[in-house]
């Protein structure tokens, strides 16, 4: 509570209190004038007398965000329009935006650190029309904004590059299936596409043709660790997903396993909060048969740590980035 206020407005209150007692008690019309008068900026002042704590909520144009970066949102006062004037006011107290009677949005211009937020780091100042009573209060929200991680598109994009050129490469050593399609044996085929023990059951020589699938489908994976600095690297995450090269979700691995929704990375990434180490033990829903055909890009403070991951989750390839240092190198 804002304890300054609460005397000014409690102080105001006794003194048109006084007013009316005054116009009651000697019933005359300079008595009843006073007593009028107090009653109509008592009324005035009436909107300011309830909590409003619950009442005043304002709504941003874009409730998306990423940290670290200064952006423009409007701010309309959606619950609580029927208020007198609202003056906010930054944190730092350096900015001041007034909203009369009529008047009901503010452009803002903040700039926020990674979180969902539900009020903002600003207060609001409601008074009556002539600034006689006056509450103050945080600044509300009525939908939630979310913050991002920060972005690193530098680092991301050389990452991206340089994995990209792996990608392509022949020698790359992505893992690809062989679908195995049967056909009878005609001269001149390679003895060594003669399937045996088809063959033996079918009485005539049988051979297959190997097809191979396209190549695995890269998945970005973040393990958590006592090292690791969380920010720099949750904001090399969501920039490589920007990226566009990796289908499908991508992951972050603590005592458990994260999923991070791809085109969604920053409402996934804006609340969360380490929850103990990544262990191996934790991969155990990538390792199932509908990932087999996945490969991954794993960011980790410690490559050396990481060999355990990579063995759980052969026979699958994986690429490590080496964060340790503040350096991004695979």
């Amino acid at each position: 509570m804002n304890w300054r206020n609460f005397f000014i407005n409690a102080g105001i209150l006794l003194v048109l209190s006084l007013l009316i007692v005054f116009g009651v008690a000697f019933n005359s019309s300079t008595s009843w004038f006073a007593s009028d008068f107090a009653i109509l900026i008592l009324l005035l002042a009436i909107p300011l007398l309830w909590p409003l704590k619950n009442t005043l909520r304002f709504t941003a144009d874009n409730p998306d965000m990423i940290a670290d970066r200064p952006v423009t949102r409007l701010f309309t006062l959606t619950h609580g329009r029927w208020l007198p004037n609202l003056f906010l006011l930054d944190s730092a107290k350096t900015h001041t935006w007034h909203l009369p009677i009529g008047q009901r949005t503010a452009k803002i211009s903040l700039t926020l650190q990674r979180g969902i937020y539900d009020q903002l780091p600003m207060t609001v100042t409601v008074t009556d029309l002539f600034g006689w009573f006056r509450k103050t209060l945080p600044l509300r929200l009525a939908t939630p904004i979310t913050v991002g991680p920060a972005r690193r598109p530098e680092a991301a994009a050389r990452i991206a590059d340089d994995f990209s050129q792996k990608m392509s490469a022949a020698d790359a050593g992505l893992p690809s299936d062989r679908i195995k399609n049967f056909r009878d044996y005609f001269p001149g085929d390679n003895i060594q596409q003669i399937a045996w023990k088809v063959s033996a059951h079918a009485d005539t020589l049988i051979v297959h043709d190997d097809e191979h699938e396209g190549q695995a489908s890269w998945t970005l994976l973040l393990l958590i660790t006592p090292t690791l600095s969380l920010e720099p690297a949750l904001s090399l995450f969501a920039s490589l997903m920007d990226t566009g090269i990796f289908s499908g979700n991508g992951y972050l691995l603590d005592s458990r396993l994260t999923s991070v929704i791809q085109g969604r990375q920053n409402t996934s990434l804006a609340n969360f909060e380490p929850d103990g180490t990544a262990t191996p033990h934790s991969l155990a829903a990538l390792t199932t048969p509908q990932h087999q055909h996945r490969a991954y890009l794993i960011l980790t403070a410690d490559t050396q740590a990481a060999v355990p991951f990579t063995h759980a989750l052969a026979p699958a390839a994986t690429t490590l980035v080496d964060l340790s240092g503040g350096d991004d190198h695979a």
